[in-house]
């Protein structure tokens, strides 16, 4: 039943969502490498609804409900067998010259030494170029429940209308 919650959670948030300018909103698809204290690396796939907010004088600024996929690893000292999920809501902003920003709040599904407790706080910063972008993201519960190792993520994403 655990991979159901995530996908769920994303219907909820984009049905909640779907309002804000649903007609021309771009959505982002991900794939990368994800790593955690020791290194232990893993991959990732993620997923980004991107509706416009506003536009201010040199970038637009964006809602972003996304889901990441963070698949378990094997054989390592910690405890990251299991996949996780997160689902989260936030905001982006995309300056003209292709400087990204963004940060969001989120919940997760499964449960490891990396990812151990919600809220999930999901931090975004990088580079795009018309359709593709390379980011590095950040996932971590802040200390709210130990242990807090996160998740730190260089994922290329391609941009979809």
């Amino acid at each position: 039943m655990r991979p159901v919650l995530p996908v769920l959670a994303l219907v909820v948030a984009l049905s909640i969502a779907a309002p804000v300018r649903a007609q021309s909103a771009p959505v982002d698809v991900g794939l990368g490498a994800s790593a955690t204290r020791e290194n232990e690396t893993t991959l990732v796939a993620t997923a980004a609804w991107l509706p416009e907010w506003r536009r201010t004088e040199n970038g637009v600024l964006r809602w972003e409900v996304g889901a990441i996929y963070v698949r378990g690893r094997d054989n390592t000292r910690f405890d990251l067998a299991e996949d996780a999920g997160v689902v989260h809501a936030g905001a982006r902003y995309e300056r003209d010259n292709g400087f990204v920003a963004g940060f969001g709040v989120g919940v997760q599904a499964g449960r490891t030494d990396a990812l151990s407790g919600n809220p999930q706080f999901v931090s975004t910063v990088g580079w795009r170029w018309q359709r593709f972008s390379l980011l590095a993201r950040h996932i971590s519960n802040a200390s709210i429940k130990q242990p807090n190792d996160g998740e730190t993520m260089l994922v290329a994403a391609w941009r979809f209308r």
